[in-house]
This record gives C-alpha cells, sequence and structure tokens, in this order.
C-alpha cells in the first residue's frame, strides 16, 4: 500500500491544496514559513487515530471541517481483500474529517476525528445485507440464504442463523475472499465505522522534524517520539523473535509477582509489601472505621515499555560516552540508524528467522530538513539512504538544500507556495506534458547535466538561464559595476543557472515550464554573414526552439556572440579570463550593456 494522492482542506495555512500526487520519494521544496511541515504534519494525522493531537488552533476556519483526503495504489492482495468494498478503479480512496463539537461537561471545544470512504456493494445479492433486505425484506430467513447459496459452515452456529451470526461471518468471508463488486457511489462517502480498524491497516508513519535538541527525542517522559517509537517497535519486532525472549517475559512475570498479591510458580509476594498495606490501613481505620484494607498495586512494563520508555544510547568515537554530549549531526544519524534497522527488520534483512513471512505495515517516513546539521559530504549518503528507504517504503521530505534534489526523477519534486494567506498553501507538481515531444535520450543528456549547482533553479523565485560561466560572470560584473548589486544577483530575486551549452538550453526551459518557474534567457544567436548553410539551420533551429518554449518568458540574445557585443574577436577561453576581463568596467561596451541591461529594466 502506498500512498498516491493527498488532499488537504483547512488545516493551518491550507485552504485547498487540491489533489496532488505522491511518489515513493517525494521532495518538497519551498521558501520558510509556506507550509511543506503542514503537509507532512496532515499526513501524520490521517494515519493517528482519533483527534491526533488537533486543536482548534489548527484549523484555517474553525466554522469548518478539517478534510485529509489519501488515495492508496499497490495494494498487495489481503489489502485488496480487506478494502474491496471501498475500491476505485484498484485504488483505495478515503477521507478523514477532524470537526470542533462543544463539550458540555467541559464547556471547551473539542476536536473529533472519522474516517469516511466511498463504499460499493458486493455484485452478489446474498453477499450484501443491504440487498438482501431489498429482495428478502426485513426479516429474511438466513438460513435459507446461507444453504441455498453454499456458503461456508462457520455463517450457521449450532445450524442455525441470525443477522447478528450472519454479518460477523460476512465480514469474515469477504476479508478471506475476493469477490465481485458494484461501482462505488462516488457522490458521498460513508463513515467507515470501528476507527482502531482503520488505523490498524494504514501505513506506519515515523515523522522526523527539524529538532534542534535530541533530549527532546528521548525524553522518558513520552513514548511518543520517533526514538521511542522505534525502540519499542524494535522491540517488539526483533526481540521477541529470539529463542531465549521467554527468559525475558517470565522473569518480568516474576518481578511483578514478587511486587505484588498474585503468585506464579511459587513465587510469592515480598512480606515487606504487605507489611507496607497492613500498617497503612490500621491508620486509616482510625480515620475512616469504614474502611476495611488497603491494596497497593505495582505496576511493571511489558518489553516494549521498557525498550521505549528505559534506553540510553551511547557511542564510541574514540571516546565512548551518552549521544546527548555528541554534536546534533551524530545525534540525527542516529534515529536515522534506527530507522534503516527497523525497515531492514521489517523486509526480514536484519534478523534470521525460521518464521514464515507475516504480511508488514508499509512505512511512511516523512523529514524536515534532512541536511539539517550534516557535513555536505555525508548529506549524499544521507540521500542515498532515503533512496534505499524508497524502494520498498515511502519518503516524503522537505529541504531547502540542492544535494537532495534528483532532477532526474523531476516526478518526485513538488514545490510549496503561499502567495498570500487568502490563497493558502499549494502544492504545484511536475507538468509531464512539459516533456511530451522530448525523446527519452535527449531527456537523459538534459537531465544528467543537472548537478547540486543547477537544482538550485528549483528553489528559485525567478531564473535567468545563460549559456556557460563566462555569461554569468557578465552578467553579474555588469550589475555589480552598475551599482544594481554587491555581490550576487539573488540580491534582486533571481538566480542563473548555466545551461552547459546554447543546445541544452530548451532543456531547463522545459524544466521550468513544467513547475511554472518564471524565467529570463540569455543566449547568442550564433549567425553570421556567409556561414555554411548547414550550420545557420543548425542554430536557426535551436534559437526557434527556444523562443517557443519560452512563452510569455522574455528572451534576450546578443546579434552574433557575447564577445562581438564586447569588440572581442575570439573566445574569452575560460572562467579566469573572463573574470580578469571584467574587472575592468570600461571593457564593456554600450552594445553589451544595451543587451544585458534589457533583462533587468
Amino acid at each position: 500500500m502506498i500512498l498516491q494522492e493527498f488532499r488537504i482542506k483547512n488545516f493551518r495555512s491550507i485552504k485547498d491544496t487540491g489533489d496532488f500526487p505522491l511518489r515513493r520519494m517525494l521532495a518538497l521544496i519551498g521558501e520558510n514559513n509556506c507550509g511543506k511541515s503542514n503537509i507532512m504534519a496532515a499526513i501524520e494525522r490521517f494515519v493517528t487515530g482519533g483527534a491526533a493531537g488537533t486543536t482548534e488552533e489548527d484549523f484555517n476556519e474553525p466554522s469548518s471541517p478539517i478534510v485529509i483526503k489519501a488515495t492508496f495504489g499497490d495494494l498487495s492482495s489481503s489489502e485488496q481483500r480487506r478494502w474491496q468494498s471501498y475500491l476505485v478503479n484498484g485504488r483505495l480512496i478515503l477521507e478523514k474529517h477532524l470537526s470542533l463539537e462543544d463539550d458540555g461537561q467541559s464547556a471547551k471545544r473539542k476536536v473529533k476525528g472519522d474516517y469516511h470512504g466511498y463504499r460499493a456493494e458486493p455484485t452478489d445479492w446474498f453477499l450484501s445485507l443491504t440487498k438482501i433486505a431489498e429482495r428478502e425484506g426485513q426479516r429474511p430467513n438466513w438460513k435459507n440464504i446461507v444453504e441455498q447459496n453454499n456458503l461456508p459452515g462457520y455463517f450457521l452456529q449450532d445450524g442455525s442463523c441470525n443477522k447478528t451470526v450472519f454479518s460477523k461471518a460476512l465480514l469474515r468471508y469477504l476479508s478471506e475472499n475476493s469477490v465481485p463488486h458494484d461501482v462505488p457511489d462516488l457522490s458521498q462517502t460513508h463513515a467507515l465505522g470501528l476507527e482502531s480498524n482503520v488505523v490498524a491497516t494504514l501505513p506506519k508513519v515515523y515523522f522526523l522534524k527539524a529538532i534542534t535538541d535530541y533530549n527532546d527525542e528521548i525524553d522518558k517522559r513520552t513514548s511518543n517520539t520517533t526514538f521511542r517509537r522505534l525502540m519499542g517497535d524494535l522491540s517488539e519486532r526483533i526481540i521477541k523473535k529470539d529463542p531465549d525472549y521467554a527468559k525475558i517475559e517470565q522473569s518480568l512475570q516474576q518481578v511483578k509477582h514478587l511486587l505484588n498479591r498474585a503468585t506464579l510458580g511459587g513465587v510469592t509476594r515480598l512480606q515487606s509489601l504487605t507489611t507496607i498495606e497492613d500498617r497503612i490501613t490500621e491508620l486509616l481505620k482510625r480515620l475512616m472505621p469504614l474502611v476495611s484494607g488497603v491494596s497497593l498495586k505495582v505496576e511493571v512494563d511489558d518489553i516494549s515499555d521498557i525498550f521505549s520508555k528505559g534506553i540510553a544510547v551511547s557511542v564510541h568515537d574514540g571516546v565512548e560516552t551518552d549521544v546527548l554530549t555528541k554534536g546534533h549531526g551524530l545525534q540525527r544519524c542516529i534515529v536515522f540508524a534506527l530507522l534503516q534497522a527497523l525497515i531492514l527488520n521489517e523486509r526480514g534483512q536484519l534478523s534470521a528467522s525460521d518464521d514464515q513471512p507475516i504480511e508488514i505495515a508499509p512505512i511512511i517516513l516523512a523529514i524536515e530538513e534532512p541536511e539539517l546539521y550534516i557535513h555536505p559530504q555525508l548529506a549524499k549518503l544521507f540521500y542515498d539512504v532515503m533512496q534505499q528507504f524508497a524502494t520498498t517504503d515511502q519518503v516524503i521530505y522537505a529541504t531547502h538544500s540542492p544535494l537532495f534534489v534528483d532532477a532526474f526523477n523531476h516526478d518526485n519534486i513538488a514545490l510549496v507556495r503561499k502567495t498570500s494567506p487568502e490563497i493558502g498553501t499549494k502544492v504545484i507538481s511536475c507538468d509531464a506534458s512539459a516533456f511530451t515531444d522530448l525523446a527519452d535520450e535527449t531527456l537523459f543528456q538534459g537531465l544528467t547535466r543537472l548537478n547540486p549547482a543547477v537544482n538550485e533553479l528549483f528553489f528559485a523565485r525567478r531564473v535567468l538561464v545563460v549559456e556557460g560561466p563566462e555569461d554569468q560572470i557578465a552578467v553579474t560584473s555588469y550589475l555589480c559595476h552598475e551599482g544594481k548589486i554587491h555581490n550576487r544577483v539573488e540580491e534582486l530575486d533571481w538566480s542563473i543557472i548555466v545551461a552547459g551549452g546554447k543546445d541544452a538550453i530548451p532543456f531547463f526551459q522545459r524544466v521550468l515550464n513544467a513547475f511554472t518557474i518564471p524565467y529570463k534567457v540569455l543566449h547568442d544567436l550564433d549567425i553570421v554573414v556567409g556561414m555554411k548553410e548547414d550550420d545557420c539551420n543548425t542554430h536557426k533551429k535551436v534559437n526557434e526552439m527556444i523562443a517557443k518554449l519560452a512563452s510569455s518568458n522574455q528572451v534576450v540574445t546578443f546579434p552574433v556572440k557575447m564577445e562581438t557585443s564586447l569588440g572581442l574577436t575570439s573566445h574569452l577561453r575560460d572562467q579566469y579570463k573572463a573574470h580578469q576581463f571584467f574587472q575592468r568596467p570600461e571593457n564593456m561596451t554600450k552594445a553589451f550593456k544595451d543587451v544585458v541591461g534589457t533583462l533587468f529594466n
């Protein structure tokens, strides 16, 4: 089960995102305070029962409900059987509604959450309670229905059947068998009933927030942090497979009975605790004669609680010390390592076991700023680990780093924008139509030109695409000498992207068009009198393609080459020579300034 599509209404900064696709690995890119974290928080709220920590402050408009809609695909055969009454074209569409209600007891408003789905009835009338009522009335002969339609023996209890027995048996039958269903009614959703049954079948979400102190993660007063949940899960899923695990359970039971009145296998409670109870009883009877006795009960945690609350981690990196004394980067790596260990265990790759393979809940790993506290070289390894997660599960993350963007998989990128509070947070996914007329080979060649520096285009407000690094130096130097910037074009909310040649510019235009990022293009026409016809046609073809793809985005050209406009008869040769040349303002001719100045008027 993979989360393939999502929609959020009325949650925090979000009015309505509209439906947007999710992938096995998806990068959310946007400026601070645009709503990236709210999207991941909504995913966590969706798979968590009840109000899931939602408060009145989480409602964008308190008079309306929060509605979170999730569409799941790639369902396993057992998941398909379990959800077959709610599948639409093989996909599961669920909604979680969160609404504010008045609490009569506390005079405060509380949040109520419930799940809804688009329900379809089984095609065979005898497998649908609704169709049975329509056909046989409100008092059908349940035993006859079972026998006439050859339903399994568990539909009968002591040789008879009633609606309660039939309903329970029907749930089992539908969960164990694939049966044809009618087309679901998409006009309205239906409440799904017992919430715990829904939550148990959904993916597990681990939300690793942009924490600044590991103390918050390992706080022993709570078991709800990512670290604590991971430790509990690892104990449940790994330690219980150990052949000696029974010894731990036996020991815990022994401790429990040493501290409490019950006995087990001759284990008797500590006499001192009984003495304490007797003494308290005597003292209390003097004050309240009706009291007949006092009992002390000592709670003993089970194994998962012990691991989720009682683990301290030390790291040996030359000196073995508690992880709290280490840097934030190492602390975050610990949580990442636990996540990886959990997924390896889920896939049966961590510990050997003779057990039969069991169905496992898919995992959604949500991460805020995976680059946080991480050295750039280590960040690349982090990215590789996330990609490994995504081969079997799902990774959704928010990043400000080009190191965590892979434009080769442009479908795995979504831009998050909030142009105003009135519009709210919106998600812009890649428009695949921007690449429809581009040959696969050309697409591959263009995408492989992208590198972390070029990937900055996804983080830019506006982009200027130029042919080569000398053009970037020329534009930056011009703006500095004109007093428009001090050092960088980012001061004007522009980013310069070097395409690596004019032939590559159309590809970058396609990427920018696919994400509706505003841009301009600066390039040479490269056409001179006396040029060979083939060469002239080649340049014309590229020039026309750039102009066509630009649409409403501005394209500015040097009449021949930048060097020609500078009065030069040869190329600037390299970046060092270009820096030397443009350090002298007098080298910038009027023809050159007229062209470059057009970009920033």
